[in-house]
């Protein structure tokens, strides 16, 4: 199979990245936005540590985009900030349901 030349070897390791995040999305809408979080922030991190140990730049695939550094602290403060963002989210049923009706009010 002749792969050189094509978009996978191209972006090779983005793939994985984006694959996990795209997990991550799909169980924060079907299952827990908790477990989809960790799935997301999990594909950042996998991601940085992707491009701080890829040698030479061009093995990191997709991921190559600025400086090492630069590409690395974004995917950390990326991962940092969904894991914080659906830790935190108030995801309990506190309130009333916009689909039950009130009868009694009548």
């Amino acid at each position: 199979m002749q792969w050189r030349g094509s978009g996978f070897v191209v972006l090779s390791w983005w793939y994985l990245v984006a694959g996990l995040a795209a997990i991550g999305v799909l169980t924060m809408g079907f299952y827990d936005v908790r477990w989809g979080g960790r799935i997301m922030a999990a594909a950042f991190g996998i991601g940085a540590v992707i491009r701080l140990i890829a040698r030479p730049a061009r093995k990191a695939g997709g991921l190559n985009v600025r400086s090492r550094a630069l590409d690395v602290v974004i995917l950390l403060v990326l991962g940092i900030g969904v894991l914080i963002a659906s830790a935190t989210v108030n995801v309990g049923s506190e309130g009333p349901s916009r689909t039950s009706v009130d009868r009694t009010s009548r």
